[in-house]
């Protein structure tokens, strides 16, 4: 998939130009997982809506993307600073520098806009990044309307997600948002992994 032509030529159905209800949400209802001073990567950021709710209640944010296009945009749109930056970079591929650096990892729309062969590769690269005990946070596009070969986005299951992360992960809480998109109603699925202190 060439991202920075999606981006180009505007054709970015994920993109609702506003943040995720469902981050706000979790932020109202599970402020525990969302410690102020805390640091947020953002993967396949996008135009980096999802890191104004993380500004606003006191987290730094990273967002990476592997389309400059889009973190030129989400530069644009938000700017950056010392608690907001935007890297163009591959989340397969980060240096090691970067590993046990978050204390917190948002997935939103990355985990569906890959190949599903690489689910479990993402979440090794996800385990490598999160420091220890802390904490993934994901909302999964269960139901995306597209046939499974058809995608991105590459729909999923609960139980698809669970496999994967259950090798790497421990499930802290789950549920169903009460907010969503438009269209999205009963159709996501949220998942909070804790990060072991020793690995499996």
């Amino acid at each position: 998939m060439d991202w920075n032509t999606r981006y180009r030529e505007s054709d970015t159905p994920w993109d609702k130009g506003c943040p995720s209800p469902v981050l706000s949400e979790l932020i109202a209802k599970q402020p525990q997982f969302f410690h102020p001073s805390s640091t947020v990567l953002i993967p396949g950021c996008g135009k980096g809506h999802d890191s104004q709710p993380f500004l606003s209640a006191g987290l730094s944010v990273t967002g990476i993307d592997v389309s400059a296009l889009a973190m030129d945009a989400a530069s644009s749109l938000y700017g950056a600073s010392e608690r907001l930056m935007w890297t163009v970079g591959d989340i397969f591929k980060m240096p090691s520098e970067y590993h046990n650096t978050y204390d917190l990892i948002w997935e939103h729309t990355c985990y569906c806009a890959i190949d599903p062969s690489l689910r479990p590769a993402y979440v090794d690269a996800m385990f490598e990044l999160l420091k220890p005990n802390q904490f993934f946070v994901g909302v999964f596009f269960i139901e995306t309307g597209v046939p499974l070969a058809e995608g991105p986005p590459f729909k999923t299951s609960r139980d698809e997600v669970y496999e994967n992360f259950d090798r790497k992960f421990h499930l802290v809480w789950e549920g169903k948002p009460s907010l969503s998109y438009p269209g999205r109603e009963d159709r996501e699925w949220v998942m909070i992994w804790r990060k072991p202190i020793c690995a499996y």
